[in-house]
């Protein structure tokens, strides 16, 4: 899977036979769209490039509506992407706080689960030690406490911690709005994986890559275009049932290479 770009000239077809990439298009977007039941943005993947109307809708250029999107889903709120993100908020509230919700089960350490059910945590769970000490328990507890925060030097290390734990808490809310997309991405790509395979079989062909959104299949040269179809034909399907509902379209880049080298990157 970390194979390097220079040597996927190695990945190539036997005689006879021809290699069928799909990579999935603009999956994270349109996941988004599928999981938090946004209308206008289930509308934005009617198209095959999603940027385009979502750039229509934000009155922006198509690279600051993919600014703007991957914003809401890595929660970057600085510099452009902050005022992208601002944009996305106003044009696709629901989408937007299906993110933000998420944000904050995660900022504050919680348990979160994906749009198929997996579970997702956000913070370790460890026992109280010397090094982390649980929660007050007793009224004399906090009066010890009270008594500690009254020295400054104690006051400032407090302050301190504060920092470190609101970037601790920060960088959890960054993870979890984003993992229940890619979370989901994943289980919508195995899906479609599993579907593949289990109708390639009556082509002569395998599978010999799945790697995050992009599919290899190795098939006989004259079933190649019979695989074309297959790949479109089972994200649809796999949509339709996965996404049921949602209104939201899927679409995939499918080529036949000799090797993988010769896909477009």
């Amino acid at each position: 899977h970390n194979l390097p770009a220079g040597l996927r000239a190695a990945v190539a077809a036997q005689p006879g036979h021809r290699i069928v990439r799909a990579d999935l298009g603009q999956i994270e977007p349109r996941v988004l769209a599928a999981v938090s039941g946004d209308p206008a943005l289930a509308r934005a993947t009617g198209d095959d490039d999603m940027y385009a109307p979502v750039a229509a809708r934000l009155g922006c250029d198509r690279p600051t509506a993919k600014v703007a999107v991957l914003a809401a889903m890595y929660g970057q709120t600085s510099g452009a992407a902050g005022a992208a993100l601002r944009q996305m908020r106003q044009a696709y509230p629901r989408a937007i706080a299906y993110l933000d919700a998420a944000d904050g089960v995660g900022r504050a350490g919680g348990d979160l689960r994906t749009f198929g059910g997996r579970l997702v945590r956000t913070a370790p769970s460890a026992p109280a030690g010397p090094d982390r000490p649980g929660p007050p328990r007793t009224d004399l507890d906090r009066v010890a406490l009270d008594r500690v925060a009254m020295d400054r030097v104690a006051m400032d290390r407090v302050a301190m911690d504060r920092v470190a734990m609101d970037r601790v808490a920060a960088a959890r809310g960054r993870f979890a709005r984003n993992a229940v997309i890619q979370g989901a991405a994943a289980e919508l790509f195995k899906a479609w994986a599993v579907t593949v395979r289990r109708e390639l079989v009556l082509l002569g062909g395998t599978i010999v890559l799945c790697l995050h959104d992009e599919l290899l299949l190795h098939v006989p040269a004259d079933r190649a275009n019979d695989a074309v179809s297959l790949m479109h034909r089972t994200l649809a399907t796999t949509a339709a049932y996965w996404a049921g509902g949602s209104g939201v379209r899927f679409v995939a880049d499918v080529s036949v290479i000799d090797r993988w080298s010769d896909a477009k990157s």
